[in-house]
């Protein structure tokens, strides 16, 4: 008994909205298209944080786009560490064995890890050197 009604209720719940305008026209709600994200998972994302704005730049090996975002670093050095994996701890790990061979000279501005649509995961760690 209670089968039927929740697979109604399903179907019931899948129809478009009609939506009439002041002036009279109806029309149907059209489905937006999402576009493709480059991340599909990152640090905290399940927190609810967003991705960080460095993230994308550096994942790019943008520096001046980095400049742009973070403009406190923009008479720095900046070095973006890497690190890949089949895991976010994996890709972590990477980028920390990494980023062991950095002059104690630079200083840590962040890091965090981002899943791509192919499924690896990517950890960034930007570090900084006042000129």
């Amino acid at each position: 008994m209670l089968l039927p009604l929740l697979i109604i209720s399903m179907f019931a719940s899948c129809n478009s909205t009609k939506v009439e305008d002041t002036s009279g026209n109806v029309y149907r709600e059209k489905k937006q298209k999402t576009e493709k994200l480059l991340f599909n998972d990152w640090k905290y994302k399940g927190f609810g944080q967003e991705l960080s704005v460095w993230f994308e730049p550096a994942f790019k090996n943008d520096i001046s786009g980095i400049n742009k975002i973070i403009p406190q670093l923009f008479d720095s050095e900046i070095v973006i560490i890497r690190g890949e994996g089949i895991n976010s701890d994996q890709a972590v790990r990477n980028m920390e064995q990494t980023g062991s061979e950095l002059s104690s000279d630079y200083l840590l501005y962040d890091s965090g890890w981002a899943r791509i649509d192919s499924g690896e995961y990517i950890a960034l760690a930007l570090y900084y050197k006042k000129s």
